[in-house]
């Protein structure tokens, strides 16, 4: 079986962050696990720091885990806090900003997955508000910020999802949405697209095919290729909240249906 047929199983914790002036960037779904179409990060910001960066030919969103904040896209500037998610277009210059006393932590996704050496660091934008000959057109550029809160939740069985970023906000490439799911374990099934799903809370246990293959708690990163049948197992008392992305966008009902 090749690389990118394989669903992975890591654990935050165990994975090697890259530090850099501003906090810390552990890749949690990467080119080298074997993903196409989509790749998954974990950012920390220290408080009081910042982290510009921009890479063309990518759509990101994110979502904050905990801290608060800033998150500012070209001329946009959203205040951010947990359960709420940006959207940053393809190539647009972008800044996580920590303004508590605690590490703004971020998790995302960009698709389609691009090579980390060619992030680049983004210039300061000047500001030219009060200059009339200031002629910026930025209407290309659409960042969106869905506060998780304020989206109806999509009921799917006893399971529910919902989706926080997709193309009905200008995201092309991939769907971000959250789901809970309840003590007990749904059918396994495959998806038409290749999938990144972070553990918020809760524990569980991973099931690829008819095989249990690994326990899941808060942290745990799941790696999905198109077509890999499996299912994750709440096997706690309270609901099991998880965070995904995948590529190319839809919807998280979409299933494979069975060969014959």
């Amino acid at each position: 079986m090749s690389v990118q047929q394989r669903a992975r199983l890591r654990h935050q914790r165990d994975i090697p962050g890259r530090a850099f002036d501003a906090g810390v960037m552990q890749w949690l779904v990467d080119q080298q696990l074997g993903a196409e179409h989509v790749m998954a990060y974990r950012l920390t910001v220290n408080p009081d720091s910042t982290a510009s960066h921009a890479h063309p030919g990518a759509e990101e969103v994110m979502y904050v885990l905990e801290g608060s904040g800033e998150i500012r896209v070209e001329a946009a500037n959203h205040v951010v806090g947990p359960g709420q998610a940006v959207f940053v277009p393809d190539g647009a210059e972008h800044s996580y900003v920590n303004t508590g006393a605690d590490p703004l932590v971020v998790v995302g996704a960009m698709a389609p997955p691009v090579d980390p050496a060619q992030i680049r660091p983004a210039i300061p934008r000047l500001d030219l508000s009060g200059l009339r000959s200031a002629a910026l057109d930025e209407r290309g550029v659409a960042p969106t910020m869905m506060d998780e809160l304020q989206v109806t939740p999509t009921l799917m069985g006893e399971r529910s999802f919902r989706v926080l970023v997709n193309p009905a906000v200008g995201c092309q490439r991939m769907t971000q949405f959250s789901g809970v799911i309840p003590t007990g374990r749904a059918p396994v099934h495959a998806h038409p697209h290749e999938e990144a799903v972070y553990i918020l809370a809760g524990s569980g246990r991973l099931w690829i095919e008819d095989e249990p293959v690994g326990e899941l708690r808060p942290g745990s990163v799941v790696f999905f290729p198109i077509g890999v049948r499996h299912t994750l197992e709440n096997t706690g008392r309270e609901d099991m909240k998880v965070l995904g992305a995948f590529s190319p966008a839809g919807s998280p009902e979409a299933k494979l249906a069975p060969a014959g």
